[in-house]
């Protein structure tokens, strides 16, 4: 495990075979760009997924948009399988409001098109019920759902 730092940024990497799981934890701003820069520019040449985990993600403005498009591009111009999941609610806003603007000719507004449809797809196979006004994953019990209780551990770094 290794932890990459980048002011209110913490980045802990984790191998798995060939897929690198990146764990991002705290603001994903201006300041964070050349963490993310980082991860890329010292990928190992052996890892063919890249695996982006936003779960602790508190804050994110429309830079911290452009790190996580910039790295999804990165990894498949070098041929790499790229997941950004583990959105929270004001980084998924974010992305929301930047979608309803009406600049469709923008290709990084069609890039945040694919990074929509992308959440909404892993949502889907997650379980994930997105019609109740949250991200709560789906259990037979409708009063219940199957995430409840569900602790993701402490933010990387504070373990």
């Amino acid at each position: 495990m290794d932890l990459i730092a980048g002011g209110p940024l913490q980045i802990t990497l984790r191998r798995y075979g060939p897929t690198l799981h990146l764990t991002l934890a705290g603001e994903l701003d201006i300041e964070a760009e050349p963490a993310v820069a980082q991860v890329m520019a010292t990928l190992p040449a052996d890892v063919t997924v890249i695996a982006c985990d936003l779960h602790h993600i508190s804050f994110m403005d429309v830079v911290g948009v452009r790190c996580v498009l910039g790295l999804k591009r990165s990894a498949e111009a070098r041929g790499l399988a790229a997941l950004v999941y583990n959105w929270q609610p004001q980084p998924l806003q974010l992305l929301t409001l930047m979608d309803g603007l009406d600049r469709t000719d923008d290709a990084e507004l069609r890039a945040l098109h694919a990074l929509l449809g992308e959440h909404a797809e892993s949502q889907r196979a997650l379980g994930i019920d997105m019609t109740r006004g949250g991200t709560t994953l789906v259990g037979s019990d409708p009063q219940r759902p199957a995430g409840e209780g569900h602790d993701p551990g402490a933010p990387p770094g504070t373990r």
